[in-house]
């Protein structure tokens, strides 16, 4: 199950505030080519200045899909974090086990929330290829996303 996490102080300092952990199990979309988003919340009065990645383990699935990529971002932009194609975590795409978003949001220091809203992580299969399968048939993969949200209505 998707969990998120507040990181320590410690790891605060060193830029980031927040785990953000999804596993294959996480990905129960069953028609194929079929996108699936997972949220984490944001409230009024933050901000979210950065979003990275470490692919612990390379997503695999159990027939012929070829392709997972992830977008990062809110309903206004949905790739305002993260493009799909800096976020390839497919096995098959040799992913990098390393990444950092330079979408839009990211790239103008961020985003105050002056509501409620969600940072969405947009799975998708099979994007560019056609190689059609669905994430339910998933059978392995983890990747952590450190995501850097301060709060300026607790200051």
């Amino acid at each position: 199950m998707s969990k998120l996490v507040s990181l320590t102080n410690q790891d605060a300092a060193n830029g980031y505030t927040k785990l953000f952990v999804v596993t294959h199990e996480d990905l129960t979309e069953t028609s194929d080519s079929t996108a699936q988003t997972l949220t984490v919340p944001v409230t009024a009065g933050q901000i979210v200045t950065h979003v990275s990645y470490r692919l612990v383990t390379a997503f695999n699935d159990s027939g012929g899909g070829d392709e997972l990529d992830v977008e990062v971002g809110d309903g206004a932009d949905p790739n305002g974090y993260m493009a799909d194609s800096e976020c390839d975590i497919h096995t098959d795409q040799t992913p990098a086990s390393f990444g950092h978003g330079n979408g839009a949001l990211t790239a103008a220091g961020g985003k105050v929330y002056t509501a409620a809203d969600t940072i969405d992580f947009i799975f998708k299969p099979d994007r560019a290829t056609g190689t059609a399968y669905n994430l339910a048939e998933l059978n392995a993969g983890e990747i952590h996303f450190f995501l850097r949200i301060l709060d300026l209505a607790e200051r």
